[in-house]
């Protein structure tokens, strides 16, 4: 991990105007078709139309795009438009800026589906669900997942060493919605006033074991060293 320079002045977040968009896209891991494939099963298990979507915090717009193969009609948001120029474009997507707490844009009881990929430890979580809620239809689904600090398979030696440069070298250097997701979303509470049937899954890694707790995790993706590192800097503010 050589050539990481920290710096705690010129703080850059991923709102800002100056934030490295593409090399975010370039970087950030992406989500694979088992992620999808689960996510769509359980919809269809309560929900027979894959009419309307709406993903929320979209960055440069991975899940929209994934989203548009199954639905009829994705908006996205982002509070970032840096951020959403570097979103591919898609004839039944549309991009628009907004907070994840205020979609009055849009009519109570619209979409199908509502996402959320890494983003939802960003939230004023209370706000958000209830305008998740009001905009979701009656038989629609809800769903958000994150990820924590990369594992290297087969290598708990390296994993340990990568775990402590996250949490103790670069620990100053992450924001602080950042623990939320490495709690796994723990601290994330669903109203089940306004939600029902909600279903957790964490695969936790267990570091006696050196392995994933509950089987093979839905994110798995093949890195070389230079990504790792390229993936902390676009992911840490102040590393460059």
């Amino acid at each position: 991990m050589n050539n990481i320079n920290l710096n705690k002045e010129n703080s850059t977040t991923f709102a800002d105007s100056d934030y490295n968009s593409a090399a975010y896209n370039a970087y950030r891991p992406t989500y694979p078709t088992r992620l999808f494939s689960k996510l769509y099963d359980y919809h269809a298990s309560h929900s027979s139309s894959f009419s309307t979507a709406l993903d929320i915090a979209t960055g440069t717009g991975y899940v929209a795009i994934e989203l548009s193969k199954k639905f009829q009609q994705v908006n996205a948001t982002d509070i970032s438009p840096i951020m959403l120029s570097s979103a591919p474009r898609s004839s039944n997507v549309q991009y628009s800026v907004s907070t994840a707490e205020d979609l009055s844009q849009f009519k109570d009881s619209t979409f199908d589906l509502v996402t959320v990929g890494q983003g939802i430890h960003w939230f004023d979580r209370e706000k958000f669900f209830k305008e998740a809620w009001r905009v979701l239809k009656q038989s629609g689904t809800i769903a958000f997942w994150g990820y924590s600090y990369n594992v290297i398979d087969g290598y708990p030696n390296a994993t340990k060493k990568l775990f402590k440069l996250g949490t103790e070298t670069l620990g100053d250097y992450w924001d602080p919605g950042r623990s939320v997701i490495d709690n796994l979303l723990r601290d994330v509470m669903i109203p089940d006033e306004l939600f029902r049937n909600i279903i957790w899954e964490r695969y936790e890694y267990d570091k006696k074991e050196g392995q994933i707790s509950n089987g093979e995790s839905l994110l798995k993706e093949e890195w070389g060293v230079e990504r790792v590192k390229n993936y902390l800097k676009v992911s840490s503010k102040n590393i460059n």
